[in-house]
């Protein structure tokens, strides 16, 4: 009966989540985390995600209750992914987490590859077994964390609840913080310049970085990747996270420019508009384009 009445519930909210200027948003953002105090600890799953995709939600947790009643949690990222990414790709998930990137772009590039990058160990399994729902063989997943230097760390998490009263599996970081300082997982830390030497692939179409600070490491552990061939890059940069890993927004801005690459920010529905170093705030998704005359 639970599972039911979440499930219409759904039906209502997806859609109600998109109007804008009525206050429905709210009221389908209360729904999220009330469901998160009463739902079921067991995931539910969803047959429809970006389309036919199937994918488990945990609703006590702060992606899955957004992928579940709101349909995605990185809506316009992904857009613009989907947009990008060529059937025959390749696509880096760096930081796949639960697979929201993973099922998405392996839905897209069915006659390509995905690589997707999840070294701790519980976010692993639900993104193996959102792989083994949809049966998709050309998506493997490697259990380790990608930057600069190779070794083992520890990562750091958040402790109790996140501000809405959900759990977020999403804040995991090689870089304590005052708000991430419970150590929760030693992981092994690779560079992908020699992660990729054991794949059979001739091209990278594009790579997104989601791991909270660490997004420069692992690039500057990915040069050659990037002179070779060239991805388009989805990256998160937040001001909080950049500042624990001991730079600040604006030097990674301006180190990727210097690899050959123009910025852009992702906002609604996958748009993208030109950015500078300069205009960098607090949080934002960026798309760094190859530039032209480099490609």
């Amino acid at each position: 009966m639970m599972t039911k009445m979440l499930h219409l519930l759904r039906h209502l909210t997806r859609p109600a989540y998109q109007v804008q200027g009525i206050g429905l948003g709210r009221l389908c953002e209360s729904v999220r985390r009330h469901a998160a105090k009463i739902a079921p600890k067991t995931a539910l799953r969803i047959d429809d995600f970006r389309g036919a995709s199937k994918f488990n939600c945990y609703l006590h947790e702060h992606m899955g209750g957004q992928i579940f009643f709101r349909g995605s949690y990185s809506g316009d990222q992904l857009d613009l992914l989907e947009n990008i990414l060529p059937a025959d790709g390749v696509f880096i998930d760096v930081g796949a987490n639960q697979g929201e990137f993973s099922i998405a772009a392996a839905a897209v590039a069915k006659e390509g590859k995905v690589v997707a990058f999840e070294p701790v160990s519980r976010f692993r399994r639900k993104l193996s077994d959102n792989i083994l729902l949809n049966n998709f063989a050309h998506v493997e997943v490697v259990s380790c964390a990608l930057g600069e230097d190779e070794g083992s760390f520890p990562l750091y998490d958040q402790e109790g609840e996140f501000y809405d009263g959900t759990y977020h599996e999403g804040l995991p970081s090689l870089f304590a913080s005052e708000s991430r300082k419970a150590p929760c997982e030693v992981v092994a830390v690779r560079r992908l310049d020699d992660v990729l030497v054991g794949f059979d692939i001739t091209q990278v179409h594009v790579i997104k970085l989601d791991i909270e600070g660490a997004e420069w490491a692992a690039l500057r552990g990915a040069e050659q990747t990037l002179a070779r061939y060239r991805p388009t890059l989805i990256v998160e940069i937040g001001r909080e996270t950049c500042q624990a890993a001991g730079y600040e927004p604006e030097e990674f801005a301006r180190w990727i420019i210097a690899q050959g690459y123009r910025l852009e920010k992702v906002i609604r529905s996958g748009k993208t508009k030109p950015i500078t170093a300069e205009d960098l705030g607090d949080f934002q998704n960026i798309v760094a384009w190859p530039s032209k005359e480099q490609a």
